[in-house]
């Protein structure tokens, strides 16, 4: 397969994910959307449970993608943004230190014939800082595979923290989209004028824009398609 073909077809699989969650969320999902308002409900309890759960799923190597989206949908733009920003902050930390402390052998076992953790091993030592933002903001790699898969590298705690400040961008990506679910249910059902239309394509066009650039960047930095 080119690598062309994977690229798009990675793309693709992004933006797939997106519509498909928002389908969810507005249709099998929608009793626990409405059960899980409680969150936003109970101020900073609330809050403080949201991330706690957050923090529990990254260690259960669960996908960051959905926790982020239904972030949006809970407290809305920008307050879902940086609740999902320091919700993966924080579920970014404990894998990492798990990796470290007492994990390393069992997931090198699971990593090792990987081309993915021979990059990032390789990209560490020219730029650890780097290596980590680039991969943080891109969606090349999944985030589970990021916190464990880090913790198998020389990568110093000060820049595996400081690269985690890249996922600020798929956060708002996830966030904006989840803040969104409800209102595309409303005009698939009940219709919008032109102008709704013409920004929500403006939107995907963005979205798949910013898709594509950070991952070109990324793939220009680090050599993430190694074959096997």
């Amino acid at each position: 397969m080119s690598k062309r073909l994977m690229g798009a077809l990675s793309v693709l699989g992004v933006v797939g994910g997106i519509a498909f969650t928002i389908y969810l969320t507005q249709t099998l999902f929608a009793p626990l959307i409405e059960k899980a308002t409680w969150f936003p409900e109970n101020g900073w309890l609330g809050i403080i449970a949201w991330l706690l759960l957050y923090i529990l799923l990254a260690l259960l190597v669960a996908p960051a993608s959905l926790h982020k989206f239904i972030s949006g949908v809970l407290f809305g733009f920008w307050g879902g943004w940086i609740i999902a920003f320091v919700g993966a902050c924080l579920g970014a930390i404990l894998p990492f230190w798990l990796t470290k402390k007492y994990l390393y052998n069992w997931v090198d076992k699971k990593m090792r014939d990987k081309p993915t953790l021979r990059a990032m091993k390789k990209a560490v030592g020219e730029d650890g800082l780097k290596c980590v933002f680039l991969t943080r903001v891109s969606l090349v790699i999944p985030y589970p595979v990021l916190n464990y898969g880090f913790g198998l590298t020389d990568v110093t705690w000060r820049d595996y923290l400081l690269g985690c400040t890249g996922m600020i961008v798929p956060g708002a990506l996830y966030a904006y989209w989840g803040s969104k679910a409800a209102d595309l249910s409303v005009a698939m059902n009940e219709g919008r004028d032109w102008t709704y239309w013409t920004a929500l394509g403006a939107s995907i066009i963005l979205t798949i824009w910013i898709i594509v650039y950070l991952r070109r960047i990324t793939l220009a930095h680090i050599a993430l398609e190694e074959e096997e």
